[in-house]
């Protein structure tokens, strides 16, 4: 029995040992945190009306310079991945979004004083710009205009993202800072 106390105490130790080793981020990684955790988002395209609602589950990656996020669009039964990050010698946000279909590749750019991220495709033949606005710490919105190569708008939408309130499970998501997510 004296060996439970002992045991519990080696293993809150290497926890907040794990814990402080955790990577400091930049300021400019700091500003996704508020992607960090599960949620919902119902996307309405502009021109149809027509709805369709997903669920995603985003966390820092092992060394804290990613945010990976899965994706599950309810509506669809289709699964798509996104990856963010920092570029510090672009001095930009990049971003890859990635279906069985596709694959989006992103730059973005934060305006810390309106809370917005504004994001333009690079590569691709119909170029995909959108803006994705912080409202509170559980929700955001965003819009997104995809353009074909002559210049014609194909698809609009614009979406509202709520975070999943969290039950306490052995899946919760942590950040590496440290803090709780939220943007």
């Amino acid at each position: 029995m004296r060996l439970i106390p002992f045991t519990l105490a080696v293993f809150i130790s290497a926890s907040v040992l794990i814990a402080s080793d955790a990577p400091k981020r930049s300021s400019e990684l700091q500003v996704l945190d508020y992607l960090i955790g599960d949620w919902e988002t119902v996307v309405t395209v502009k021109e149809t009306g027509a709805k369709s609602t997903s669920i995603q589950t985003r966390k820092w990656s092992r060394d804290g310079k990613f945010v990976l996020s899965e994706e599950l669009d309810i509506s669809a039964n289709r699964e798509s991945h996104f990856l963010v990050t920092y570029d510090p010698t672009a001095k930009k946000y990049r971003a890859c979004f990635m279906n069985e279909g596709a694959t989006v590749p992103l730059l973005g750019t934060w305006d810390e004083s309106n809370k917005t991220m504004t994001w333009k495709s690079t590569d691709v033949a119909f170029k995909h710009e959108g803006v994705h606005r912080r409202v509170n710490e559980d929700l955001v919105e965003w819009t997104m205009t995809v353009t074909s190569p002559e210049g014609k708008v194909v698809l609009d939408m614009s979406a509202k993202q709520t975070r999943r309130k969290q039950q306490n499970s052995p899946n919760k998501t942590v950040n590496p800072s440290g803090g709780s997510g939220g943007f």
